[in-house]
This record gives structure tokens, sequence and C-alpha cells, in this order.
């Protein structure tokens, strides 16, 4: 037997990123490219791991761009098998989610089985129920299971469904089937530090004498592994955190049982498909981390972030795709943040790259703030004033700004905090401190 199949997860149609409604339609332009794929590579059938929506009620437009992409498998007779991602389930454990619905309406086949005392139960997809948790392709040849999200169950589900594909051993070899197929909604435990609470590996070795390929999302992190685990890892890009790893994308599998590949594997023997990672088509998406380390002032930053900003957007100057910045600042600042002027900071990004989307975050630390009172008792109530200067000396003196005069300051700010206690005109507050700001400022610069 020889085929081929087309396996990706995690598209998240319906994902208005940041607020954006183009990230919206990039969602489904990426998801409307693999179908494109499918199609122009003639496959056989495409499995979908789960998570073909970002979220469970979706809006109508939403539907339509799903719609739109499986109406072209559709046309060329490609077959769907889907499985319900934590992200694609119906709110009500009774309800009906709108891959169900995609189901009825005849553009997918969706795996769903029966759970019995935690573990699966392999009942062949009934197309006058639209229920049941394998479907067999290719003239009987080929079969698909699937499960579909299964959250704190999911390594009981495992154990119970490698018990019951041993069970399946002899009916599949009388009903002659020569590949076996398993798509399931989770991921191998370890592979993101922040998701917790997934199967093991050796929980997922237990499937491995069953099956000939595990399909699997969830996790947008792609892997693969010993040439029968595969995660595609999401099409679009939904969160920076994303860009540290290679490329996500689809599998494109070819199947040939007449001559199998041998692999040294000591749990397989011999490969009977070759899995090749495609990168989908994603909107370039750019994460820095500025570092403001040593500089004494907004301007110095300004500069630096302008210097990366020219230095960097050279690389997307042939693309004509609005790119998505993100600039995070690290380190220890030499002065107060709330001197930085976000929106200019924002504007000299887009200067360069003419962003779809910029956002720069400050996750800058504050230098150390350790006041050295030296022998003075803050319970001693007459030496409050004292304790009080040296306090405002040591958080004038955190900006290097305002280092050279921190004495001046100290009384500055101590006299502002005698106004406010007064309940004085907040303007003339204002003019107070604006005309000791440029005073001292312009002392220190002689």
């Amino acid at each position: 037997m020889r085929a081929s199949f087309i396996h990706f997860a995690d598209t998240h149609l319906g994902y208005e990123q940041y607020g954006v409604r183009e990230r919206f339609n990039d969602f489904s332009r990426t998801f409307w490219n693999v179908t494109e794929e499918a199609v122009k590579r003639k496959v056989d059938f495409v499995i979908i791991a789960g998570d073909l929506f970002n979220k469970r009620a979706i809006d109508a437009l939403t539907l339509i761009h799903a719609i739109e992409g499986l109406q072209k498998l559709k046309d060329h007779h490609i077959p769907v098998i889907a499985i319900e991602g934590n992200h694609d389930r119906s709110y009500y454990r009774e309800g009906t989610s709108w891959l169900r619905f995609l189901c009825y309406q005849d553009y997918l086949i969706l795996l769903e089985p029966a759970v019995q005392d935690g573990a699966p139960v392999l009942d062949p997809w009934d197309r006058s129920t639209m229920i049941g948790s394998y479907v067999d392709l290719l003239e009987g040849r080929l079969r698909v299971y699937g499960i579909h999200w299964q959250g704190a169950g999911t390594a009981r589900a495992m154990e119970g469904m490698a018990q019951a594909l041993a069970a399946k051993r002899d009916e599949e070899e009388a009903a002659g089937i020569e590949y076996r197929l398993l798509t399931m909604h989770t991921g191998i435990d370890g592979m993101v530090a922040r998701i917790q609470g997934l199967p093991t590996m050796g929980q997922f070795e237990a499937l491995q004498p069953y099956i000939n390929y595990l399909a699997l999302g969830h996790v947008h992190k792609p892997y693969e592994f010993a040439g029968w685990i595969y995660n595609p890892g999401s099409t679009e890009t939904c969160s920076a955190e994303e860009l540290q790893w290679p490329d996500r994308g689809f599998y494109y599998v070819e199947i040939d049982t007449e001559t199998p590949e041998r692999i040294i594997n000591p749990l397989q023997k011999e490969r009977v498909h070759h899995a090749e990672h495609v990168a989908s088509q994603r909107r370039p998406f750019v994460r820095h981390d500025l570092r403001v380390d040593g500089l004494d002032e907004p301007n110095a930053l300004y500069s630096r972030l302008e210097e990366y900003c020219q230095r960097e957007s050279q690389k997307y100057v042939q693309d004509t795709t609005r790119p998505l910045v993100l600039v995070h600042l690290v380190g220890t600042l030499g002065f107060d943040a709330g001197s930085l002027d976000q929106s200019h900071m924002e504007e000299i990004v887009r200067r360069s790259f003419q962003p779809l989307y910029v956002r720069v975050d400050n996750h800058t630390n504050d230098q150390d703030y350790a006041p050295d009172d030296g022998d003075i008792d803050g319970r001693d109530r007459s030496v409050w004033h004292e304790l009080e200067r040296r306090i405002f000396e040591e958080l004038v003196a955190r900006d290097n700004r305002y280092l050279p005069a921190k004495e001046q300051w100290s009384t500055v700010l101590a006299q502002i905090k005698e106004q406010a206690l007064r309940k004085d005109d907040p303007t003339q507050i204002a003019n107070f401190l604006r005309e000791k700001r440029a005073s001292l400022l312009n002392n220190g610069n002689k």
C-alpha cells in the first residue's frame, strides 16, 4: 500500500492576537495555505489533531473561514479526520461543539471514543450517527484511531487505549489492516517547562507496539521521536515564546508498506512511512531583549533602541508583510523608569519596521536600594526628620541624573511633601517642582 496524508494541529482559528483584526485573518490564511498544500500534493487524507478553533464560542466569520478551508478538501474528495482539543470542546459535556457541527455538515469525520472506567471503547465510526473512535480508509487497509482532549485523565486513557489496541490486533490482521495511526491532543511531559502534568515518554511507549504513527497536537513546539511520535507545532505564532522554537507547521507523510525503511530503533525495527516537516507561512514576528545596563539617562536608551531597529529592520526590507515587533527592556536602569516615554519608544520602532503591531515592555530591575541608616533608630520620633532626609537622598541617588545634587533634591522632596500635607494648590506645587528641577539640573551640567 502506498498513500500520503497531512497532519497538522493548533491552527486556533478566530484568534485576534493583541486585539489586531488583521491577526484574525492571519490565522485563517495559514489554515487555508495548509489545505491548499493538501490539494496540491494530492494527499489521501488529512489529520487535524485538535484546536482547530481558538475558543469554544466562535463567531460567524470564524466558522465561515473554517468551512472555506474544509470545502477545498471536500471538493477534491480528501477526507478530513479530526479530534477535539481543549479549545474546541463544548462548554458542557452534553453540548455540541463546533467541530461536531462541522461533522454533521459532512466537512470532517470527528473521532471521539466513549470512555468507560477511564478507558476508551474502540467502536468504528458510524456515518449514520457520526460517532465512533476509529475509521478505516483506503479500502480498509489503513485505520485511524482518535482520542479527544482528556485533560487530567489523559494518562489513564492512554493506558486503557494500549489495552484496547492490543485486544484489537487479531481483528485488525483479519481485516487486512496494514497501517495504524492514532491521533491525540496531548503532549509529552517536559517538552515545555510551563506545561505541566502531561504523560511521560514511558507512558507513550505502551502504545508503540500497536500503531505506526502517533499524531499529536496541543503543545505548540514541534518535535518528533523514534520514527513514530510526531507533533507539528502551531501553524501560526500564538505567542512570542514560540519564536525560540524551530519552525512550526505541518507534516507531509508518505506511507509505503511494500518497501519499509529499516531504522536503528529498539522500539521499532522498521518504518513504513517518511514524514517531512514543512514550515507554514506565517507573518514575521520579531522579539528582542534590549539590554539597558550602563545607560544613565533616557536619551541613551532611545539611541540604543534606534540603533537596533535600524540594523534589524534591514532583514525585512524585501518582505511586504508587515511584522509584529515586541521589544523587552532588560537589565538594570541607571535612572527612574518613570522617565521613559513609552510613545516615543514605540515610534522609534515604527519608523524602522513599519510594523502591523508594536509593543515595548519594561522588564528592567531597579538599582539596589538599601539606605544606610547608621545608628538612627526609627523608633525614636526625634530623629524621623533625619531618617526621612536620608531616605530621600537614597531614592534620588538611584537616578544618575540627580545623583550629583542628591542633598538639594532631598530638601526639595521634603518641601513638596510639606506642601502636599498643607493641601496647597497642586498647580503651585507643580510650578515649584518645575523651577527647582530646571535650576538643579542646569547647575549639575555646568
